[in-house]
């Protein structure tokens, strides 16, 4: 994978985790997948590492008008769906709930199931050749690149498929959108070190 030009110059926008970001043993952390499935799983990170692996260079973008591409590498979520078993995923929700600190608690959010694996989401473990970094979520974080960023949930410990689609504590506070869609207007593109403008809503493909 290529390194992201123009990192050094992202903004730092970490409402979360300004405070202090999870101390994680990876050798006890695991991830949870439960809730409305038929094999509920705790997944550790040498499992999610066995997995097939998916490289992709995406454009992830924050609610506070930035953008950056970058290589991300990961599992699909559709593959981790299947092994967990879920009947309809379309009329169902993915409530993602963060590892937390004591200073901030836990990070939750809830995005409809179906459309994050028909915008191929990620569940990923590493950046730039490496693994994600504290800021970036570490050890593991979901993204589904047609929402923003706050959508996507650092620092995973639990997904839960669920029928509720509501707000988390934090995006309520901070007076986010439930929907959360990536919306047709400027970014300042900070890999390409200019403005750009996405045309339509959803994941930005076009820069």
């Amino acid at each position: 994978m290529e390194q992201t030009a123009n990192f050094d110059k992202k903004p730092t926008s970490l409402r979360y985790y300004q405070d202090g970001v999870p101390c994680v043993d990876l050798a006890h952390w695991r991830l949870s997948i439960n809730g409305l499935v038929r094999n509920e799983l705790h997944l550790s990170y040498e499992d999610i590492l066995a997995l097939p692996q998916t490289e992709e260079s995406r454009r992830m973008v924050c609610v506070c008008n930035w953008s950056i591409r970058r290589p991300w590498k990961g599992v699909l979520l559709a593959d981790v769906i299947r092994l967990v078993g879920v009947e309809q995923p379309e009329a169902l929700y993915l409530r993602q709930i963060s590892i937390g600190t004591p200073e901030k608690g836990v990070y939750e959010a809830t995005i409809p199931l179906g459309q994050a694996l028909d915008h191929s989401a990620l569940l990923i473990h590493s950046v730039d050749n490496g693994p994600l970094p504290p800021e970036q979520g570490f050890p593991l974080r979901l993204f589904d690149f047609a929402l923003y960023g706050y959508k996507n949930v650092k620092g995973l410990q639990t997904l839960e498929i669920t029928d509720r689609y509501e707000l988390g504590e934090w995006e309520e506070r901070a007076g986010y959108s439930l929907d959360g869609t990536i919306r047709p207007k400027k970014y300042w593109m900070v890999d390409l070190a200019k403005f750009g403008v996405a045309r339509r809503p959803g994941e930005i493909k076009d820069l």
